[in-house]
C-alpha cells in the first residue's frame, strides 16, 4: 500500500514538473505569436479596405488574378521565416513542440474556405449569399487556448478558451440576423488580437521566470 502511494506521488510530482517545464519553456516562443498576431493585424487591415473599395477590389483581382493568392502565400511565408529564426535559436521540444503543432494547425486551418453550390434554374433571381467562418474560427482558436492552459496550467488560456467555444455555439445556433450581422469587425479581429494577447501573457510569464519568480496563473 505505501508503495502504491509513493508511485502515485512520484507520478504527480513527475506530472507537475512535466508541466513547469512546458510553461517556462513553451513562454519563451512568445515572439513567434506576437509576429504571427502583427501578420495578420495587417491582414485583416488589407481585408478592411477591399471591403470598403469592393468595385475597386474585383477589379483588380479580374485583372491580377494571381494576387488572391500571392498576396496570402507572402504573408504566411513571412510567419514561416519568423516561426524558421525562433527556433533556429530554441528549438522546440517536448510537450511545446506538440502544441505549437497544434496553433500551426489552427492557423493554417483558416485558409479553408466555405463552399457553397446552388443549383440554378431558369426561374431564379438574383441570389445574395453571405458566408462566415467566425463561428469555426471561434471554436479552433478556443481549443488551442484550452489545451495550452491545460498543458502549461495557465488558468487565463484554459478560461478565455471556455469562452471562445461557448460563444462559438452561441453564434452557430442563435439567429444569424439578431446576433451575427453586426460582427464582421470581430470575425477580421479575433485572430490576431488572440495571437498578440497569447504573445503578450507568455512573454510576461517568460519575464518572471528569468526573474526567478515561480511561473503561474
Amino acid at each position: 500500500m505505501e508503495k502504491q502511494l509513493q508511485n502515485a506521488v512520484d507520478d504527480i510530482s513527475l506530472i507537475k514538473n512535466v508541466i513547469n517545464n512546458t510553461r517556462r519553456s513553451f513562454s519563451s516562443f512568445s515572439r513567434i505569436f506576437i509576429g504571427w498576431g502583427i501578420m495578420y493585424l495587417f491582414f485583416s487591415f488589407l481585408n478592411f479596405l477591399q471591403g470598403m473599395n469592393m468595385d475597386l477590389t474585383i477589379s483588380i483581382y479580374n485583372e491580377f488574378r494571381f494576387l488572391v493568392y500571392l498576396i496570402p502565400a507572402l504573408l504566411y511565408l513571412i510567419g514561416g521565416y519568423m516561426y524558421y529564426r525562433v527556433t533556429k535559436q530554441q528549438p522546440l521540444v517536448g510537450l511545446e513542440r506538440h502544441l505549437m503543432v497544434l496553433w500551426i494547425l489552427i492557423i493554417t486551418m483558416q485558409l479553408m474556405r466555405v463552399v457553397i453550390e446552388i443549383p440554378m434554374t431558369e426561374t431564379m433571381g438574383k441570389i445574395v449569399v453571405m458566408t462566415s467562418n467566425l463561428g469555426i474560427m471561434s471554436y479552433a482558436l478556443g481549443i488551442a487556448l484550452l489545451m495550452t492552459g491545460i498543458l502549461t496550467e495557465l488558468k487565463n488560456f484554459k478560461v478565455i478558451g471556455g469562452v471562445y467555444i461557448i460563444f462559438a455555439f452561441l453564434y452557430s445556433y442563435l439567429p444569424y440576423y439578431s446576433f451575427g450581422k453586426n460582427l464582421s469587425v470581430v470575425g477580421m479581429l479575433i485572430m490576431p488580437l488572440t495571437l498578440i494577447y497569447t504573445g503578450v501573457y507568455l512573454k510576461r510569464q517568460h519575464e518572471r521566470s528569468n526573474n526567478g519568480t515561480e511561473l503561474n496563473s
